[in-house]
């Protein structure tokens, strides 16, 4: 469920969708795969999930940034990537398995938490191939444009950062995320789960992966589900000029796999095509925001003909 460009009438009209989600008992593991954890000073303990039976390259999945955010969003491709390639899915601060302090939660503390789980727990002498959905192409561009070593390619789903306007929610959800009883009661109705699939409903064709829909119920009912999520909703995620800043520079291959979203536009990837060279994008059209749930072996033809080009399989 992701929620980058919130409607405050949208969320009037659902208060009578009733309250959170109850608690039901320890948020088991997003994806069928060994659970690791990485400790760090300013977002705790980092979870990730890891399959290194395949060869070659790394490949590292972030997730997108949202109310109910998990490695689950980014399921079909660490399924459709885990025989062939050693893959990593980083659960990012504050979201899954990964610890949810109430801590301040900026773009700042993403970027170095990406950057620690390159540096740290990866290590691939020659950089890895990330794969990031939506907001967190911000978060994996900085990375890139920061330490190029680290990252061989990169392929960014549906990523923010490539509209006219600014990402992120309205004023009044900025104010009313950081006046504290207000912003409890908002993310209640937000992460409820009629709340919740109808924020996912929005980025399918047809009806949302119930699989992804259960999870994303159960992980926005966490304890301390609300910090993250809520530091989203206020704008404090996103990266002012993310197009001159983040991604004219990017000097490592980059892969824009997208088509229609209801919660952002593309409306300067052509643009952004024409100034980098390092650029290419792949339209995969009807989608909504999550082609990898609805046309996957598309997105995993597109990302393997793309790796192709740079012999990194």
């Amino acid at each position: 469920m992701r929620t980058s460009s919130l409607n405050p009438a949208a969320i009037l009209e659902r208060l009578h969708l009733g309250a959170h989600s109850a608690e039901q008992g320890p948020l088991p593991p997003a994806l069928d795969a060994e659970v690791r954890h990485l400790d760090t000073w300013s977002a705790g303990r980092l979870a990730y999930y890891v399959d290194t039976r395949g060869g070659g390259r790394p490949v590292v999945l972030l997730h997108a940034v949202d109310a109910a955010a998990s490695s689950r969003e980014m399921a079909p491709l660490f399924e459709a990537l885990r025989r062939e390639r050693p893959v990593y899915a980083l659960d990012l601060p504050g979201f899954g398995l990964s610890d949810r302090a109430e801590r301040t939660y900026d773009v700042a503390l993403f970027r170095s938490a990406v950057r620690r789980f390159l540096t740290d727990v990866v290590r691939a002498p020659d950089g890895v191939d990330v794969i990031a959905l939506s907001l967190s192409s911000e978060f994996a561009a900085a990375v890139a444009c920061e330490d190029k070593t680290l990252v061989h390619s990169l392929t960014l789903i549906s990523p923010t950062g490539l509209r006219h306007d600014l990402n992120g929610a309205s004023a009044i959800l900025r104010v009313a995320s950081h006046v504290p009883l207000v912003a409890e009661g908002l993310f209640r109705l937000i992460g409820s789960r009629p709340s919740v699939r109808w924020f996912l409903g929005k980025s399918f064709q047809g009806e949302p992966d119930r699989d992804l829909l259960e999870y994303s119920v159960r992980t926005a009912a966490a304890p301390g589900a609300r910090h993250a999520p809520l530091a989203f909703i206020s704008g404090d995620l996103f990266t002012d000029g993310a197009f001159e800043r983040l991604y004219v520079p990017l000097t490592v291959p980059t892969l824009v796999v997208y088509d229609s979203d209801p919660y952002t536009s593309f409306e300067r990837l052509d643009e952004l095509v024409k100034r980098n060279p390092h650029v290419v994008a792949e339209h995969l059209t009807p989608t909504r925001g999550l082609p990898h749930f609805e046309r996957p072996w598309a997105v995993v033809g597109a990302i393997k003909k793309f790796w192709a080009q740079f012999d990194t399989t």
